[in-house]
This record gives structure tokens, C-alpha cells and sequence, in this order.
């Protein structure tokens, strides 16, 4: 009976310790954004729960914050405030249960700028500027953007470097490169980006003699870098001449120490270990003032993340006896220990007694059994150990009490502050001590490969498999092997744990065929190997080629003879650089060749110093770089450098510059330029400034300028504003200086050209497409020969419709008094004109003057008593002579009769053809003598 608990107990511990092989990362995600914590463990029939600072997660809780566990893994479908903590996750068996170290979810932020003032900063030309920018504070850690001639920077580009710390540096600065800097910060996580309060200035002197001194750092500083993290040092002097920069740490020169190399005047270490933690000093010298008054100081500290191994003191323990478990922890700075019993945190007691790294469990009994661990964090990282107690009744045979205790280890996992990135599952080992074992055991069998012989990714391959027959011991690792079969290759060569049953293999090969073999390994030794083959994927088919120039190189003083060129490689184009060239060419006159200053510069080598100049001379400086296919095009050549000394220049400054002899608009936004030059004694130039601006402008600051170099005398300047008129006038210059403007020309760019309509469709009438297009411009003088087209309308309208209305009076006029009037005669013709609009219907009224036996007749005669004169014919108008005019008093109305006489005499004006005149009553009394008051008389 009891040789079988010990055969239940042996199998209990190989399959039932949990052990972590993912543990959840850190993570800094915007709220609202979605989170996945991985966890996954061993055995795989391991319960996988989760805890939010320090609390169990239970199903209900977790519905109501928005979290969901599947296949163990943890997902926070929206991040909030209630949702930002600590989680770990806790994997529990039979055996008892494990917490992961914990994994920090932090909400992303980016605070807005400090208020700062605008910084003048001032530097010697040809040295190297600083701009500083105080980043604001963010999670994750913001990534810097500087806005340089009105363009915004992300990388460093040409002369313009962005340090890891966020400074800007300006290698070899010249009067261009004075203005306006203005920073930024970046939030990869939020995405947002907000600029500095204000912008920095700098400024370009010209001195003949100025001693080294440090403009950055300006004052002695405190660095701490994580092991395995590169360290960068800057160190920026400047001076005239350019001072010498030499680094030293605790006393020892570094300039020939294989670990560092130089980046200008900046000290680098790739990859820094406990070993470059010390003093750090950087001293500037050029040769004027003392040498040590240019000197700063850098107390670099490197920080370890805790690696943890627990080890037990007593394999064997019995119920009533004492077990000590000791933590073997390092890290810098020292980590804290927490102390865990099947996960959850232990606390002092009688029976716990927690001594330094140490934890003793006194009076061991059957509730002491499970899993141990100790859990380290110092700031930098997180890890954690476990060890498994099993207790054994008392009385108990110590020899079967010296089965193998197995002890699993965690691995040494850094869990650091940074932005979500994919969990890489690392695995643990498994501690056994081979000679602890008695009986005879056998290698294990072959395990069984479960991957896919084939893959869609081209250069990655997932190798799975699970584990036979043990051979009566536990698998301590696996021995993993792999190659190309056609041709055969190289073996490469894996160990992994036992515990583990995956391992990516990278860095293959697209459309290629890979064989695998792997065997377990356990004490008896080697086991069976099981052997498969896969292919990759197709992927990108990548081109034979050389590799891509690098960019512009920048030139800085080394000394009196020397001078570093620096440079940024570009893309390999699918093969590794193998090496690189510098080569040279000296500004003396047209039509020097480019020589190989140094050559077979290793790729870890981006800086390279260049000895042996000529004094007084000016040199361009280009890169090229090598891979086996053949050498890149050349960089874009440096910007000229001239070494200091040799009295002065043999190529003395241009003095006249050069005459634009043509120009004119190519289209709205460029303008070609041509023109002459004619040295004077021989001075030989290296290009031509082009100064161009608004012609509207009076500011010489907008002033912007092109460069061309070589003995090209046409150039195209782009990127101009349409219909804008522009300044522009040139100089020419070589290492002596610039020489004065020539002459100023005016060229306006053309005018945007205007889009056409858009073609007709079927819906659209047919009709002629070719007649011009209105310009938004033109849409006020259409509106405005619209209304005054409409005016018209309603003046030519209306003009007919008066003339019908004069027209209706005057027959209702007519109609009213005198229906029976066929044809008027000729020689006698009166106009009746109503005063005061009054209306006659029916018969006329009488004046009240008149008997009502008075008639009118109908050719306008007035006859007493109804009674025509002899002397007065029908149809005759026989009116005297002395009577001009004869009024008719009706109820306020007044008619005068115009002799022939007088209707010739206003012939046009008032009585022509019976048209209707209106008179006042007023004028009508005027014309009346007072013999003419009645019409009797």
C-alpha cells in the first residue's frame, strides 16, 4: 500500500506542479481601447484564474467591468478607470496553485508642454548646436518631432540628429542653418501630438579665436540605464578652432576600447552591461585656455531586473518537522521579496517566520503542502520562483522519503514599462538532481510532431509537438535540430525545457524546404529522435540588388589635420551590408575627382575620422555602401569643410556675382532661371546661392534659398504660390565666403490653371461642349447683366401698357359726354379735359347755372334753350374771334374749347388728335376774361 502512494506521489510530481510558459506583459493602452493579458501554463488541464489588485475576478464581476477569460487569456473589451490596475494570473492544479508576476495596466496620457520662454542659443560655426527639448510627461514615454525649416521631423535626416534623449543636434552648423526650432511630442498610444509653448533660436557667430567649452551637458548628471539597453553620452563642445571631444571612464581612455564607439562627439555603448556602470568623463581642448576647464562628468548607474532561484535546505520533511526555503535573488537596484503559499500572499506568524531572504515553516503539517514562491520587483522588472512541499506522515521510511523532490524554476521573465508588444513564451527548467535516482531507467521515447508540413508565412515556422513514454524520468530538455535540404546547410541548434512543447523557428528562408530532428533527453541520456520536414511560404520575392545610398553625411573637427564624417545607412535591399567607403574630393577647381579616403569601414561603424588634410583646404566628403551584390550609389556629397590653419585661403572670396540673363514661369509654381559668370583673377567658386521671395514683402528674413553646387549656370525653382510675383537675385561663393548679390529680377509664376467641366453624361441634354467657361470671377458681372437685362424687360413692357392705359382714358372720356361723335370735323376741333378724375355716367350733369333746357350739342357748340343760331351750321365751327376760349361750369368740372388758332399754336403740346389734356381748374380761370365767366355770354 504504501509503495503505491510513493508510485501515485512520483507521477503527481512530474504531471501536476503548474508551471507558467506565458505570463501576462504590461501594458499602456488610451481608455476605450481594447487589452489582452496571455497566460498560459503546464500542465494543460491547469484552471487559469485571474486577480485585479490583489481581488479574485469572479464571473458576475467580470461581466459588469467588461472582461472576459477564454483560453485563459484575459481580454478588457474597453479600458477604463475601473479597469486600470494590477492583474496577475493564477494557475492552479492538483498540486496547488502559482500567481505570475503581476502585469500593470496603465492608462495612456500625454500632458500638455510646461510654459516656457523663447532660449536665444548661440554656437561658433562649424560646430555642433543643441536644441534641447523638455518633453511633457506621458505614458508611454513621448516621442519627439521638431519642426526645421518649416518641415517636421519624426528621424534624424542630414546634419539634423534626434538623440534617444529628444535633443536635437545640428552637426557642422552654418549661417543656413540659423532660425527658428519649435519641438513636439508624440503619444504612439493616444496618437496625439502637442507642441512646446514656445520656439528656441538659433544663432550662428563668427569669431577668429574662441577656447573649447561643453554647451551640453551644462552641469555634471546622473544617468541609469537598464542592462541589455543601449547607453548614449552626449557631449557637445563647441569653439574656434573646433575643439578635440576625448572620453574617458574612471581615468582609462576609451578611444580604443572595443565596447564603445563614437557618434560625433557622443560616446554610444549598444549594449551596456554591469561592467559600464563608473565616472564618465568628456573633455573638449582646442588649444587655447586651460584644457581642463572643458570638462563635464556622467555617474552612470546600470540596472538589473531580478533573476530568482528558490532553493529548500531539507528534501525530506515529515509532519512536525521544520522546512526553510531560501531565495537567491539578484538585481540592481536590490529587488523586494514577497512570499507566496499556493498564491496567495504569506504574512509573519508563529509558524512563518519571514528572515531576510529566507522563509522557515516550523510544525509542517498536511496544510503546508503546495506550492512555494518567492516573488522579487525592483522597478526595473518583476520575476519570480516556485518549489512544490510535499509532507509525509510521521513514521515514515526515509528512504522512500528520498524520492525526487522536484523544485520547478520560473524563468528570470522582465516585465518592463513599455509600450504592448507581443509575448514571446519563455520556459522554464526543470531542477533534477540525476544522482538522487535509484533504479534503472531508459531514454525517452520520440515525441510526437503535431505542426503542419507546411506554412504561409515565408521566413517563420511554429514547431509543436507532445511527449511519449518518459522512460521512468522526466524529460529535462529537448534537443531540437533543423536545416535547408536543398542544398544542405548547416545544422542550427535549440535546447529547450522540458516543460515546453512549442519553438518558433525564424529567420528562414521563403519557398524553401526545412528538415527538423529532435529527441527528449532525461537522465538516462538521449532519447529517440523523431525527424519531419516543412516548407516555408512563398512571401515577398526580394530582388537582387545593391543597397540604397546612405544619407548626407555630416563633417565635424577631429583635429588640426582631421575631421569625422558621420552617416546614416539606408535599406539593405534583402542583403546584409558588408562594408563601407568614404571617399573625398577637394574644392580647388572644377573638375577634381572623388578619391577613397578610408575604405572596408565595418557596418557597425557609422563615424569614421579622416587624417592627413591639407590645412586651408576645402573637402566634400560622400558614402557608399558594399553587400555582395556590389556598392550603392554614392550619399549626397557633405557640405564643404574647410581645415582650419594654413594662413589664409588660397581661394579668395567671388566678388561679383552672377548675372540672371533669362527667366520666366514654367507653370504656377515654378520659374526658370539662367544666367553668367565671370570670375575675376582667377577665383574659382564651388556653386551659386538663389534667394528668392514675395515681391510683396520687405522682410529679409522670408528671404528662402537654393543651393547649386557644380558649374551648372540654369536651375528650376519649385514649390512657388501661383500668380504670386517673386524677388530673386544670386551669389556665388566658394571656402573664402560669398560673393556680393548680382542683379534683382521680378517674375510672376502663371495663374492655376481653371478645371473643365466635368463630361456630359446621358442624363445630360446634348449640346455643344466646347463654349467658354465662366470663371468664378465673372459670376458678378452676370448677376449684375441679369437685372439690368430685367430691367429692361419691365421698361419695354411697360412703355405699351401706358400707352393702352392713355389710350382707355381717353376713350372713356370720349364715350361718356359725346357717344353720338362719329368723325370730328377738321376745322373745328375741342378738347374736353375732366379735372379731379370725376367720372360722367349717363347723361352729363349741368352746372346749376344752366336751365335745363340748355343743350350741348354733339360737336361741342353750346346752344341756350336748345336753340342752334342761324348763324351757327351743323358740323360748322363758327366760334368769334375775341372768345378764345369757352368754359363750361359742370359740378367742379372744366372744359375748354380751343379755337383753331390756339390748337395749332399747341399743336403737340396739349390738344393734337382729341388726345386728353388735364388742366388745373386754377389755370383754366386764368384764361377767362370777365366777360367770359358764363358760357351764355
Amino acid at each position: 500500500m504504501r509503495s503505491r502512494y510513493f508510485s501515485l506521489l512520483s507521477f503527481s510530481l512530474s504531471d501536476d506542479v503548474p508551471v507558467f510558459i506565458e505570463e501576462p506583459l504590461s501594458v499602456v493602452q488610451k481608455l476605450g481601447g481594447s487589452v489582452t493579458l496571455r497566460c498560459s501554463a503546464l500542465p494543460s488541464t491547469a484552471n487559469i484564474s485571474w486577480r485585479l489588485n490583489g481581488q479574485e475576478l469572479v464571473a458576475g464581476d467580470s461581466e459588469d467591468l467588461g472582461l472576459s477569460v477564454r483560453l485563459g487569456s484575459l481580454f478588457i473589451h474597453a479600458l477604463s478607470n475601473v479597469t486600470v490596475g494590477r492583474y496577475q494570473c493564477v494557475a492552479s492544479t492538483s498540486a496547488g496553485a502559482c500567481a505570475s508576476v503581476p502585469s500593470n495596466v496603465t492608462a495612456a496620457k500625454l500632458r500638455d508642454f510646461e510654459p516656457d520662454d523663447q532660449q536665444e542659443i548661440e554656437v561658433d560655426e562649424g560646430n555642433t548646436a543643441v536644441i534641447e527639448c523638455h518633453l511633457p510627461e506621458s505614458q508611454p514615454k513621448a516621442e519627439v518631432r521638431y519642426s526645421v525649416k518649416q518641415e517636421w521631423l519624426e528621424t534624424s535626416k542630414g546634419n539634423y540628429l534626434i538623440m534617444p534623449s529628444g535633443n536635437l543636434q545640428i552637426a557642422n552648423a552654418t549661417q543656413e542653418d540659423e532660425g527658428p526650432y519649435k519641438c513636439a511630442a508624440y503619444n504612439p498610444v493616444t496618437q496625439e501630438t502637442k507642441n512646446s509653448t514656445s520656439a528656441d533660436r538659433l544663432r550662428i557667430r563668427r569669431s577668429t579665436a574662441e577656447a573649447a567649452r561643453i554647451i551640453y551637458p551644462p552641469d555634471s548628471r546622473s544617468i541609469m540605464v537598464t542592462k541589455g539597453q543601449r547607453l548614449v553620452l552626449e557631449c557637445v563642445a563647441s569653439g574656434i578652432p573646433t575643439p578635440q571631444v576625448i572620453w574617458a571612464k574612471d581615468g582609462l581612455d576609451l578611444r580604443f576600447h572595443n565596447n564603445t564607439r563614437f557618434l560625433l562627439s557622443n560616446l554610444l555603448i549598444d549594449t551596456a552591461s554591469e561592467g559600464d556602470s563608473g565616472i564618465y568623463v568628456c573633455q573638449a581642448d582646442n588649444g587655447i585656455g586651460s584644457p581642463s576647464s572643458a570638462m563635464v562628468q556622467y555617474d552612470v548607474q546600470v540596472f538589473e531586473p531580478p533573476q530568482v532561484r528558490l532553493e529548500m535546505q531539507q528534501q525530506e520533511v515529515v509532519w512536525g518537522d521544520t522546512v526553510r526555503f531560501t531565495c537567491q535573488v539578484r538585481g540592481k537596484p536590490t529587488p523586494s521579496l514577497m512570499w507566496y503559499h499556493n498564491a496567495q500572499p504569506l504574512r509573519g506568524s508563529p509558524r512563518h517566520r519571514l528572515q531576510g531572504r529566507t522563509l522557515r515553516v516550523s510544525n509542517v503539517g498536511p496544510q503546508d503542502n503546495g506550492m512555494y514562491q518567492c516573488m522579487a520587483e525592483n522597478g526595473v522588472g518583476s520575476s519570480q520562483a516556485s518549489a512544490r512541499l510535499l509532507t509525509i506522515p510521521t513514521g515514515s521510511s526515509p528512504r522512500a522519503a528520498k524520492l525526487p523532490l522536484l523544485r520547478p524554476l520560473s524563468p528570470d521573465k522582465v516585465l518592463r514599462e513599455q509600450a504592448p508588444q507581443k509575448p514571446v513564451a519563455t520556459s522554464p527548467v526543470l531542477a533534477v538532481d540525476c544522482s538522487e535516482l535509484h533504479g534503472h531507467f531508459s531514454p525517452a521515447e520520440a515525441p510526437i510532431i503535431l505542426s503542419l508540413p507546411q506554412t504561409r508565412k515565408s521566413d517563420f515556422y511554429e514547431l509543436t509537438w507532445k511527449p511519449r513514454h518518459d522512460g521512468g524520468t522526466p524529460v529535462l530538455e529537448y534537443i531540437i535540430k533543423y536545416r535547408k535540404v536543398h542544398p544542405p546547410g548547416d545544422w542550427t541548434v535549440s535546447s529547450i525545457s522540458g516543460a515546453v512543447h512549442k519553438l518558433g523557428l525564424s529567420r528562414l528562408q521563403p519557398s524553401t524546404l526545412y528538415e527538423v530532428e529532435m529527441a527528449a533527453k532525461n537522465c538516462a541520456g538521449l532519447g529517440q529522435p523523431a525527424m519531419m520536414t516543412f516548407r516555408t511560404g512563398k512571401g515577398k520575392k526580394i530582388l537582387p540588388s545593391a543597397p540604397e545610398a546612405p544619407d548626407r553625411p555630416t563633417v565635424s573637427t577631429a583635429s588640426e589635420t582631421s575631421a569625422y564624417v558621420t552617416w546614416i545607412p539606408r535599406g539593405n535591399r534583402g542583403f546584409p551590408i558588408q562594408s563601407f567607403r568614404v571617399e573625398y574630393k577637394k574644392l580647388r577647381k572644377a573638375g577634381e575627382e572623388w578619391e577613397v579616403a578610408v575604405e572596408n569601414i565595418p557596418p557597425s561603424r557609422l563615424s569614421v575620422e579622416i587624417t592627413s588634410l591639407e590645412k586651408g583646404t576645402t573637402y566634400k566628403f560622400r558614402v557608399l555602401a558594399v553587400n555582395v551584390l556590389g556598392e550603392s550609389p554614392p550619399s549626397a556629397p557633405s557640405k564643404p569643410y574647410t581645415v582650419m590653419g594654413g594662413g589664409q585661403p588660397s581661394n579668395p572670396r567671388p566678388v561679383d556675382g552672377p548675372y540672371i540673363t533669362y527667366n520666366d514661369a514654367i507653370n504656377e509654381t515654378s520659374i526658370i532661371l539662367k544666367w553668367t559668370y565671370t570670375p575675376v583673377s582667377n577665383t574659382s567658386i564651388y556653386g551659386f546661392y538663389i534667394f528668392y521671395r514675395p515681391s510683396d514683402s520687405d522682410n529679409d528674413s522670408d528671404y528662402k534659398r537654393d543651393v547649386m553646387e557644380g558649374d551648372r549656370y540654369w536651375h528650376v525653382i519649385t514649390d512657388l504660390q501661383p500668380e504670386t510675383a517673386y524677388d530673386i537675385k544670386m551669389q556665388c561663393f566658394n571656402e573664402g565666403g560669398e560673393s556680393e548679390f548680382g542683379n534683382v529680377v521680378i517674375q510672376e509664376t502663371k495663374a492655376r490653371p481653371h478645371p473643365r467641366p466635368p463630361p456630359e453624361t446621358a442624363s445630360q441634354e446634348p449640346g455643344p461642349s466646347n463654349g467658354p467657361v465662366p470663371r468664378p470671377s465673372d459670376l458678378p458681372y452676370l448677376i449684375v447683366g441679369v437685372v439690368l437685362g430685367a430691367l429692361v424687360f419691365i421698361i419695354v413692357a411697360f412703355i405699351p401698357f401706358c400707352l393702352w392705359r392713355a389710350w382707355a382714358k381717353q376713350k372713356q372720356a370720349t364715350d361718356l359726354c359725346f357717344p353720338a361723335v362719329v368723325t370730328p370735323v377738321s376745322s373745328c376741333q375741342y378738347t374736353m379735359v375732366p379735372l379731379q378724375g370725376m367720372a360722367l355716367v349717363g347723361r352729363c350733369p349741368l352746372d346749376p347755372h344752366m336751365g335745363p333746357t340748355h343743350t350741348i350739342y354733339p360737336n361741342g357748340e353750346y346752344v341756350p334753350n336748345g336753340k342752334l343760331p342761324a348763324q351757327h351750321l351743323p358740323g360748322l365751327c363758327q366760334v368769334s374771334q375775341s372768345l378764345s376760349i369757352r368754359l363750361v361750369l359742370w359740378d367742379q368740372v372744366c372744359f375748354c374749347c380751343l379755337t383753331t388758332k390756339e390748337l395749332k399754336e399747341y399743336d403737340g403740346f396739349m390738344c393734337r388728335r382729341r388726345w386728353i389734356v388735364k388742366w388745373s381748374l386754377i389755370h383754366c380761370f386764368h384764361r377767362l376774361s370777365p366777360t367770359d365767366t358764363h358760357p351764355s355770354t
